[in-house]
């Protein structure tokens, strides 16, 4: 079962993770849904960003401590890039943010991370996608970008299991 925010026209207040003490939590309006999930590694000749919205590639990386900051952000953010190339054959991509994941607390706390997100993720909005762009891009080629197609791509790895060369 996944939990999807509920469009209701208006813009959600989503607080993901707990609050500080005395703030109250709020939230968007969320409803369930049961759906299949399949290992989509049995689909992999056959899935395409423009029909599943998603691929899954193999990847290596030469990043030993995923919870180093500075090493994801030199080593792994350029191979990233150049991944997401080759995948897309775009000339430009802009490498915006990361976030590690962590389901035990003292490992969170030992490394910075975040909990997991336990909730179908919605990271773009119309809205925020081109503010991204402007974020990421000078003025003149964000300006031309926002006239035709582009796209915000997540790249994901898990930090143990099939394909993970990280190690935490």
């Amino acid at each position: 079962m996944l939990n999807y925010l509920v469009d209701t026209g208006e813009k959600p207040v989503i607080d993901l993770y707990p609050p500080p003490p005395g703030i109250p939590r709020r939230t968007g309006r969320y409803t369930t849904a049961t759906v299949p999930i399949r290992d989509g590694r049995a689909l992999l000749p056959q899935l395409s960003l423009d029909k599943q919205g998603f691929l899954l590639q193999r990847h290596e990386t030469r990043v030993v401590n995923c919870y180093d900051e500075h090493e994801v952000q030199a080593v792994y953010y350029p191979a990233g890039a150049r991944l997401v190339q080759a995948g897309t054959g775009t000339a430009t991509v802009g490498v915006c943010a990361h976030t590690g994941r962590c389901a035990a607390a003292a490992q969170r706390a030992a490394h910075g991370a975040q909990e997991p997100v336990r909730r179908a993720p919605n990271d773009y909005t119309l809205r925020s996608g081109p503010q991204r762009v402007r974020e990421l891009l000078a003025a003149d080629e964000a300006a031309a970008r926002r006239q035709r197609r582009f796209v915000e791509i997540n790249v994901w790895r898990p930090i143990r299991g099939p394909g993970a060369a990280f190690q935490g």
